[in-house]
C-alpha cells in the first residue's frame, strides 16, 4: 500500500485579484482562479506555485489579438502566463501558457506592465537561467501546459516591479519562442529543454537601479514613458519615499532620483498610490496625488505635481531629502519632522473614516472632465471598502482638500480586506470587487457614474406639495421632486400618514388632512422607479387626524380606518374607497394576510381596537365585482393575562374543511392559536362568529414585539406544519406544531446579524428573507445564504413606512418611508452585491467536528467549525466545495473547542469566560434549512467567571439515549464532571471534582468508561479514575460532587500538549496520540488491564514513544487512522506541513496478565511500538488548529484541515 496526499478543496484567504472586461482572476494560496467577468461563472483553475501563496496579478490585456498576460508573484517568485479572451463567449477554458518560475532577489511588493506599445526592442538583460527556474516546476504539482494555436503576435511585453528593500527590476516576456505547429506539453528531463519547450514563455531579468537601506511595507509604480517610471514606497516607519527612475536613451545611461520623504503617518505605511493627472475645474488645476495610508487609521493625500514637474529634470541630486532619510529612523518625532525644504509640498487632505487598519487606498480613474477622477477607494482590517472624494476645503488653512466620505460597503466577516480590483465595465456604476480573509470574494456598486462628476441620488423625495400639486394637475403628469425647504417642519398642518401597496407599482398613502392618494410608480423595465402619475381617491373626514392602512398586494386589496371606528376598502382598479363596517372604537391597528391554500382570493384583516380586550377577523372576497363587498367578521378575544391585549401580527390557515385556525403575535413576545369556525365571505354581516383559545406559546421572543408570522403547512395535513415568527429581539423562531395530538416543539431559534428591529419575513426563490431596522437603516436579509440584499439609510424604525419586495427572479424591493416630512422612496431590482465565491470564518478557526450520522436523503454530514470570531458555522461538504448553511451567534468570546453527540444531534461548545452551549440541530424540509437551538447553557461555578473551558469531552450515559456525561477542564487547572439530561426537570448535575498541578490542562477525553485521561502544559498525561457511583442514574436532588484524584502521569513533551486523539486497535490496546509545542509526536500504547482491575485505571508502557522534529514548530493537530488492520497517524503543524505517519505496535509487546500482575515479553530496551513517515504535502491553510475526518473508506479518506482558512485533503490509499 502506497498511499498518496493530495489538495481536493481550498478555502484560504483571497490575496490578489485582478479584472478584465473579460475576464476575472482570482488568487488564494498558491491557486489562480478564473471567472467570467459577466456572470462571473467559474471557468478553471490552476495552482501557479508548488507552496507560495499568490500576492499579486497584474494585467496586460491585448484587444487585437484577444489575449491577456498575466504578472503573478507572491514573495519572490514571480510567473507569466498567457491566456485567451475566448472565455468570454465560450465555456471552453482554452489554452494557458506558462513561464517558468522565476526567483527575484527580494520580495515584490508591486508589479506593473508598461501600457505603451508591447513591441519593444531586446534591451541588454540577464536571460533566466536554468538555476533560477524555481525546482517547483519539476514537481508533479506542476500545471499543465498545452499547445495554443494561436494568430501572430507582439513579441515582447515588459513591466517592472519594485521589491522590499526599493530596487526596480525590469522583466521582458518573450513570446517569440511559441511555435504554434509544435507540442509544448512534451516533457524533456533536461533543464534548458523545459525552459524551451514545457514553459514557451521566456522571461529576461534586468536590475534597474540596486537595493537600498529602505524596508518597504508598500509600493505602487507608475509608468510615464517607456524610459520614465515614478516610484511610491512605504516604510515601516511612517515615511513615504518618491523617487522616479529614468533612462537617457541619447547617452544609454539610467538614473534614479529621489525627490520627496513624506512624514507625518503614525504608523507603517501598508498602502500608496500615485494618480493620474487629474482634469482642470474648480476643484483642481491638473494636479496630481498621491495616496497613502496606515497603521493609525488615516488616509492621506499628497501634491506631487511639482516634484514631478521641477525635479526630474534637475541633473542636481537631492541631499537634503537623503540627510532625512537618514534621520528619520522612527515614527513621527517633531524634532525630527520639521520641513526644512525650501520648496517642499505638504499633506493635501487627511481622511478619518476606518474603525482599524487601512491595508489599501487607491484613486479610482473615473475618466470624464471636471474633475470627476478625484475619488478614492479603500479597504481595511474592518473589512470595509470605502469611497472618498476629494473636494476643496474650505475650512482648514493647512489642508488645501478634504477627503469625504461618500459610501461604504461590508460585506465580509471577520477581519482584512486583503485583495481589491476595480471594474469600469459599467457607465452608470463604478464596480469594486474584493477578497479578504474569509475566503470570500465579493463584487459590490458604489455610486458613482462615470464621466461625471457627481453621485447620482437613488432615493427619490416628495413633499407634500409634490402629491397634492400634481393629483390636482393631472392623473397621468409626471411628477418632478421639488424643494423641500418649506416643509422640514414637524408643526406642519398636513403631512404623510400611511402607505400600503396595492400592487408592485402602485400604493396608498394616506395624509393628515384625510385625503387618501393612489401613486403609480415607473415600471418600464430599467427606468428609475419614480412616481409617474399621482390620483386623489378620496378626502374623508372620519380620516382627518389619524388614519392607519394596511394591504395584501398580490390581490390588489387595502383597507384604510380612521379614529371613528370605520373601515375602508379599496380595490385596485376601481380607483375608489368603499366603507364596509364600522366599529364603535378607534381602530387601533390593522394587519392583512391571504386565506389559506384553497382561499387565494380571500384577504383576512385583524382589526383591534382601542381600550378592547379583543379583535376583529374579516374574511373579505377579493374577487367580487363592483357593489358591496361581501365579508364576515370573528371576534377573537385576548386574554390579557396569558397574552396581552395588543396584536402585533397575524397569519391565518384553514384546519379543516369548515375550521379556520387564525395565529397572532403579541406585543408581550408570546403567540396564541385560535379556532373558529370557516365561514368564508358568505356569512351574514350581522353575525358575528367566536374564535376560542386553543395553545398560548410564551416568551417566543422573550419580552419584545413579534412582528411578523408566516404558517408553512405540509401538504397531507393543514393541521400539521411549521410556524415562522419574527420579533423585535432580532431572532428567528421556528416551531413545529401538530394540533391533532396539541404538540408544539421548537425546532430554530437564533439571533439574526441585521439588528433587532426585524419587522417582516417572506420566501423567495426557495430562501427565507427578513427585514428590519438597523439603527437607522433599514435591511433586508437572506436567512438561507447569510447574506444582505438591501441597505437604507431612513434615520432609523420610528416612521411611517411600507415595502413591497418584487416577485422577480432577481429579487430586491421597493421602500416608502417618511423622514423630515417628506415621502421618500427607493427602490432596488436585486442583491445590492453578488458574492462570487462563497466564504467562511473571517478569523482563524480554533475548532472543527464533523457529526458522525450521516444523512441518508442529503448524502452529507454537518461540519462545525468555531473560531475566534466566536461564530460557530455549520457547513456541508458536496465533495467539491463547502457550504456555510448556519451560523451560530451566541458566545462572545473565541470557541475554545466543539463536539457532536454519538448521534449527531446535539452540538457542544465551549470557550472563554466559562461558555459552554448545548445545541440542538436538526434539518427542516424546504427552505428552512438547519433548525438549531441553544437548549442549554453551563452556569459558571467560579465567582468571577474568567477562567477559560480549554477542552472538554461528552459520553452518551449507558441505559439512556439522551443523558451526557460531561467533562471540562479550566485554564486555571481544575477538571469537573457534570451528568447532563435534558428530559430531566433538573438538567446540570455536578458529578465529580478535581485539581491538578498549577500548571494549566489543555487536552481531555473519556480514555474509558471509569477512566479520564488529561494533558496539560507541563508535558505530561495523567489518568483520573471514576468510581461507580458516577454511572448513578440522573437525580434531580443534589448531591455533593466526588473529589477525583489523578494517578500515574507520563511525560510526552517538554511543555503544552496541543493535540489529543486516541483509539483502540485490533488487539485491544488503546492507542493515544498527543502532538506538542516541542514540535514533537507522542504516542503512548495502553494495554487492557484484567478482569480484577476493570474499576481502575489501565497500566500502559514505561515510557512513550516520542517522534522529536516530527515538524518544524508546533503540532498542533492529528488524527488517527486505522485501515485493514493497520494504524496510520495524520498530523499538521504551525510549520504548514501535513505528514502521514504509519504506527506499527510490536507484537513482543502483548501484555501477559495473571493473578493481577502484567508482564511484557519484549526486551526492556525495545520500543512497543514503531513509527515511521509514509508522505507528505504543503498545505495551503495557516496556524494549523485543528483537523477532522470526513470520510474515511479503503479506497480514500478525506480530512478537513482547519486554521486560517480550510482545506480538504484526500489520502488516496490504492
Amino acid at each position: 500500500m502506497s498511499p498518496t496526499l493530495d489538495h481536493e478543496c481550498t478555502r484560504v484567504p483571497v490575496t490578489a485579484l485582478a479584472w478584465t472586461n473579460e475576464i476575472t482572476f482570482a488568487a488564494d494560496g498558491p491557486i489562480l482562479r478564473v471567472y467570467h467577468s459577466k456572470d462571473f461563472k467559474p471557468l478553471t483553475s490552476h495552482r501557479i506555485f508548488k507552496d507560495q501563496c499568490i500576492h499579486g496579478i497584474s494585467v496586460k490585456s491585448t484587444a487585437q489579438h484577444g489575449k491577456a498576460i498575466l504578472a503573478i508573484w507572491g514573495g519572490t517568485f514571480v510567473r507569466f502566463v498567457q491566456v485567451c479572451h475566448t472565455w468570454y463567449s465560450t465555456d471552453d477554458p482554452g489554452d494557458l501558457l506558462f513561464s517558468p518560475v522565476i526567483k527575484v532577489p527580494d520580495w515584490i511588493l508591486c508589479l506593473q506592465f508598461d501600457p505603451s506599445n508591447e513591441n519593444v526592442s531586446p534591451e541588454p538583460s540577464e536571460e533566466c537561467s536554468p538555476s533560477k527556474i524555481s525546482e517547483d516546476m519539476s514537481s508533479p504539482e506542476a500545471p499543465e501546459v498545452r499547445s495554443s494555436v494561436s494568430e501572430e503576435l507582439d513579441s515582447q511585453y515588459v513591466a517592472a516591479a519594485l521589491t522590499a528593500h526599493n530596487e526596480l527590476i525590469k522583466l521582458t516576456v518573450d513570446l517569440s519562442g511559441i511555435d504554434a505547429s509544435s507540442n509544448h506539453s512534451s516533457t524533456s528531463s533536461s533543464s534548458d529543454t523545459m525552459a524551451n519547450h514545457e514553459f514557451p514563455l521566456v522571461v529576461h531579468l534586468e536590475r534597474l537601479t540596486s537595493s537600498s537601506r529602505s524596508i518597504l511595507y508598500s509600493a505602487h509604480l507608475r509608468w510615464e514613458t517607456s524610459d520614465h517610471i515614478l516610484v511610491a514606497a512605504g516604510t515601516a516607519f511612517g515615511e513615504i519615499i518618491f523617487w522616479s527612475w529614468k533612462r537617457k536613451t541619447m547617452m544609454h545611461s539610467q538614473r534614479s532620483q529621489v525627490h520627496k520623504v513624506f512624514l507625518g503617518h503614525e504608523g507603517s505605511v501598508f498602502g500608496v498610490h500615485i494618480s493620474d493627472y487629474l482634469g482642470e475645474s474648480a476643484n483642481f488645476l491638473s494636479r496630481r496625488f498621491l495616496a497613502s495610508c496606515s497603521d493609525d487609521r488615516t488616509i492621506r493625500i499628497w501634491d506631487v505635481t511639482d516634484l514631478i514637474t521641477n525635479n526630474v529634470a534637475d541633473d542636481s541630486p537631492d541631499e537634503h531629502s537623503d540627510i532625512r532619510r537618514v534621520r528619520h529612523t522612527g515614527f513621527v518625532n517633531s524634532s525630527i519632522d520639521v520641513d526644512h525644504s525650501p520648496s517642499s509640498s505638504t499633506c493635501a487632505a487627511i481622511g478619518w473614516g476606518h474603525l482599524s487598519r487601512v491595508w489599501t487606498s487607491r484613486f479610482l480613474a473615473l475618466g470624464g472632465e471636471n474633475g470627476s477622477n478625484s475619488y478614492l477607494c479603500s479597504v481595511g482590517e474592518d473589512a470595509t471598502s470605502r469611497l472618498w472624494q476629494l473636494v476643496p476645503n474650505m475650512n482648514e488653512q493647512n489642508l488645501v482638500l478634504r477627503l469625504v466620505h461618500k459610501s461604504i460597503a461590508a460585506f465580509h466577516s471577520g477581519k482584512n480586506i486583503w485583495s481589491t480590483t476595480i471594474c469600469y465595465h459599467d457607465r452608470r456604476r463604478l464596480g469594486v470587487i474584493t477578497g479578504a480573509a474569509d475566503g470570500k470574494i465579493v463584487y459590490h456598486t458604489f455610486p458613482v457614474r462615470l464621466g461625471t462628476s457627481d453621485c447620482p441620488k437613488e432615493i427619490h423625495e416628495y413633499t407634500v406639495q409634490d402629491v397634492s400639486g400634481i393629483s390636482s394637475t393631472s392623473p397621468n403628469a409626471s411628477l418632478t421632486p421639488q424643494s423641500i425647504a418649506s416643509q422640514k417642519s414637524s408643526k406642519a398642518a398636513d403631512f404623510f400618514r400611511s402607505y400600503a401597496f396595492v400592487g408592485a407599482s402602485t400604493f396608498l398613502l394616506t395624509k393628515n388632512s384625510g385625503r387618501v392618494y393612489l401613486q403609480t410608480l415607473d415600471s418600464t423595465p430599467g427606468a428609475v422607479r419614480r412616481v409617474s402619475s399621482s390620483h386623489l381617491v378620496a378626502e374623508l373626514e372620519d380620516l382627518r387626524g389619524y388614519s392607519t392602512s394596511c394591504a395584501q398586494s398580490s390581490l390588489g386589496l387595502a383597507f384604510v380606518a380612521g379614529s371613528n371606528g370605520s373601515i375602508y376598502a379599496f380595490r385596485n382598479g376601481f380607483r375608489d374607497l368603499q366603507k364596509i363596517h364600522t366599529f364603535q372604537r378607534k381602530v387601533s391597528s390593522m394587519f392583512c394576510a391571504k386565506g389559506g391554500p384553497n382561499e387565494t382570493c380571500t384577504v383576512r384583516v385583524i382589526v383591534t381596537l382601542m381600550g378592547q380586550q379583543a379583535a376583529h377577523l374579516l374574511c373579505v372576497d377579493s374577487l367580487q365585482e363592483e357593489g358591496s363587498i361581501r365579508f364576515s367578521t370573528i371576534r377573537i378575544p385576548l386574554p390579557e393575562l396569558l397574552t396581552g391585549i395588543v396584536v402585533t401580527s397575524m397569519t391565518c390557515t384553514s384546519k379543516t374543511a369548515g375550521e379556520l385556525l387564525i395565529v397572532l403575535g403579541f406585543r408581550g413576545g408570546s403567540i396564541g392559536i385560535y379556532a373558529s369556525e370557516d365561514r368564508g365571505t358568505k356569512g351574514l354581516k350581522t353575525r358575528t362568529t367566536e374564535a376560542s383559545l386553543l395553545r398560548v406559546i410564551e416568551k417566543v421572543h422573550g419580552k419584545e414585539t413579534v412582528t411578523s408570522l408566516v404558517w408553512i403547512p405540509t401538504e397531507s395535513q393543514p393541521a400539521y406544519g411549521h410556524l415562522v415568527s419574527v420579533g423585535r429581539d432580532g431572532c428567528c423562531a421556528i416551531h413545529l406544531i401538530n394540533l391533532d395530538k396539541d404538540a408544539i416543539s421548537l425546532v430554530h431559534h437564533l439571533s439574526l446579524p441585521i439588528g433587532t428591529n426585524i419587522e417582516g419575513i417572506y420566501e423567495h426563490n426557495g430562501h427565507l428573507l427578513v427585514y428590519g431596522f438597523s439603527s437607522t437603516k433599514f435591511m433586508v436579509y437572506d436567512t438561507n445564504d447569510e447574506e444582505e440584499i438591501m441597505n437604507i439609510e431612513t434615520g432609523g424604525s420610528h416612521r411611517s413606512w411600507a415595502f413591497q419586495p418584487h416577485a422577480s427572479r432577481e429579487g430586491g424591493g421597493t421602500l416608502i418611508w417618511t423622514r423630515a416630512s417628506g415621502m421618500h422612496i427607493c427602490s432596488q431590482n436585486g442583491p445590492n452585491h453578488r458574492v462570487i465565491r462563497a466564504g467562511g470564518h473571517g478569523r482563524e478557526i480554533k475548532s472543527v467536528a464533523v457529526s458522525q450520522n450521516l444523512d441518508v436523503a442529503m448524502d452529507t454530514q454537518l461540519i462545525a467549525t468555531g473560531a475566534e470570531d466566536t461564530d460557530i458555522k455549520i457547513f456541508e461538504y458536496d465533495g467539491l466545495d463547502l457550504t456555510c448553511r448556519r451560523t451560530l451567534q451566541r458566545h462572545t468570546t473565541g470557541i475554545q473547542h466543539l463536539q457532536w453527540s454519538e448521534s449527531g444531534e446535539y452540538l457542544f461548545s465551549s470557550g472563554g469566560c466559562e461558555e459552554f452551549y448545548i445545541w440542538r440541530i436538526r434539518r427542516l424540509p424546504g427552505f428552512m434549512g438547519i433548525g438549531v437551538v441553544c437548549e442549554s447553557v453551563y452556569m459558571p461555578e467560579s465567582e468571577h467567571s474568567d477562567l477559560r473551558i480549554m477542552s472538554f469531552d461528552v459520553r452518551t450515559r449507558e441505559g439512556t439515549e439522551s443523558g451526557f456525561l460531561i467533562v471540562m477542564v479550566f485554564s486555571d487547572s481544575h477538571m469537573r464532571l457534570y451528568s447532563y439530561d435534558p428530559s430531566g426537570a433538573v438538567k446540570w448535575a455536578t458529578l465529580a471534582k478535581g485539581t491538578y498541578f498549577t500548571s494549566c490542562l489543555t487536552q481531555c477525553l473519556f480514555f474509558s468508561s471509569n477512566t479520564i485521561l488529561t494533558g496539560g502544559t507541563d508535558g505530561h498525561v495523567v489518568f483520573w479514575p471514576l468510581s461507580p457511583e458516577i454511572h448513578r442514574p440522573h437525580s434531580a436532588t443534589p448531591k455533593s460532587p466526588a473529589i477525583l484524584h489523578w494517578e500515574q502521569p507520563a511525560r510526552i513533551h517538554q511543555n503544552t500538549s496541543k493535540t489529543l486523539d486516541t483509539t483502540v486497535l485490533e488487539s485491544g490496546a488503546r492507542l493515544v496520540v498527543s502532538g506538542g509545542d516541542d514540535e514533537s509526536l507522542a504516542f503512548l500504547l495502553i494495554q487492557p488491564t484484567s478482569e480484577t482491575k476493570a474499576n481502575h485505571i489501565p497500566s500502559h508502557a514505561p515510557s512513550p514513544v516520542i517522534v522529536n522534529r516530527a515538524h518544524a514548530a508546533a503540532v498542533t493537530a492529528c488524527v488517527i487512522l486505522s485501515l485493514q488492520g493497520r494504524v496510520y497517524v495524520l498530523s499538521s503543524g504551525n510549520d504548514q506541513w501535513i505528514r502521514l505517519w504509519e504506527v506499527i505496535p510490536n507484537p513482543m509487546h502483548t501484555m501477559n496478565s495473571s493473578h493481577g500482575v502484567q508482564t511484557s515479553n519484549a526486551p526492556a530496551s525495545q520500543d512497543p511500538l514503531s513509527v515511521r513517515r509514509l508522505r507528505k504535502i504543503r498545505s495551503n491553510v495557516a496556524d494549523m488548529s485543528s483537523m477532522a475526518i470526513l470520510s474515511h473508506s479503503e479506497s480514500a479518506t478525506r480530512v478537513l484541515t482547519c486554521g486560517v482558512g480550510m482545506e480538504v485533503v484526500r489520502i488516496d490509499w490504492t
